[in-house]
C-alpha cells in the first residue's frame, strides 16, 4: 500500500484520460485540508509500512504546500511493478516426459487455456510458496529417488520470476543441498501429486487465482 488516495481515470466522451507531467487538476489536501489545484508530478511515493519508496510515479501534488493529494490509476501499474521488484529469468534443461508432466498439470488447471501459458503460474506459485516458508523445502528432497527426475534433458522449462523470490528460494533449496535443476524437476513432481495423484483443491484453487489475477 502507498500514501495518496488512487482515484480512476476520468473519460472524455469515449476515450479514457491519461495525464502528463504538468498537467492541472483539483483534490482535497490533507495537509491543507481544502479543495486545492494540484499539478502533475514524478514523485517519490513511500510505502504506508515505511519500508522504502517507489521512485518516478506520476502523482497530483498541492500546488500550495506540495503535498501528495492523490495517485491517478494509471500510476498504478508502475506502484505494482515497484513493489515486485525486477523479475529474472529462469530456464532449466528436463527430460521430456517431465515436459509432459508439467503440461498435464497446467491443463488439469484450466483446459480451456493453452498449457504454455499455465507454467510460469505453477512454478512461481511453488517458488513463492517455499521461499516464504508455506510449503516445506523437503517435500522436494524427497523426489529426488523418483525415476522420473532421470532421463536426458531434451526439453526445458523457462519462466520469470521476481528477483526477491528466486533468492529466497535458492537459499532454501541450498540448506537442503539441491541444485536449482533439481529444484525445478522436484517442483514438477510436487505438482502432480498435489494436482493430479492427490488433486488437492485447495491449491489448485490457489493456483488458478493467481494465474486469473496476473
Amino acid at each position: 500500500m502507498v500514501y495518496g488516495r488512487v482515484f480512476d481515470s476520468e473519460k472524455e466522451g469515449a476515450m479514457t484520460k491519461f495525464y502528463r507531467e504538468g498537467d492541472k487538476s483539483k483534490g482535497a489536501c490533507s495537509s491543507c485540508k481544502a479543495v486545492v489545484e494540484t499539478t502533475f508530478k514524478l514523485t517519490s511515493v513511500p510505502l504506508r509500512s515505511g519500508r522504502g519508496k517507489i521512485d518516478d510515479v506520476l502523482a497530483a501534488i498541492c500546488s500550495q504546500c506540495g503535498n501528495l493529494v492523490s495517485i491517478p490509476q494509471q500510476s498504478t501499474h508502475r506502484i505494482r511493478e515497484g513493489l515486485f521488484g525486477k523479475k529474472c529469468p529462469v530456464e532449466v534443461r528436463i527430460p521430456r516426459h517431465l515436459r509432459d508432466v508439467l503440461l498435464t498439470v497446467c491443463v488439469e488447471i484450466a483446459s480451456d487455456v493453452k498449457p504454455t501459458e499455465i507454467e510460469p503460474f505453477v512454478m512461481r506459485y511453488y517458488m513463492a510458496h517455499i521461499a516464504h516458508n508455506k510449503l516445506n523445502v523437503g517435500l522436494l528432497k524427497k523426489h529426488l529417488k523418483s525415476k522420473l527426475m532421470e532421463g536426458r534433458s531434451d526439453d526445458r522449462v523457462s519462466f520469470r520470476v521476481s528477483e526477491g523470490i528466486l533468492k529466497r528460494f535458492e537459499q532454501k533449496i541450498k540448506m537442503v543441498k539441491m541444485s536449482r535443476t533439481e529444484a525445478v524437476k522436484a517442483i514438477i513432481l510436487q505438482a502432480k501429486v498435489d494436482l493430479l495423484d492427490k488433486a488437492a483443491p485447495r491449491r489448485l484453487r490457489e493456483i488458478v487465482l493467481s494465474a486469473s489475477a496476473a
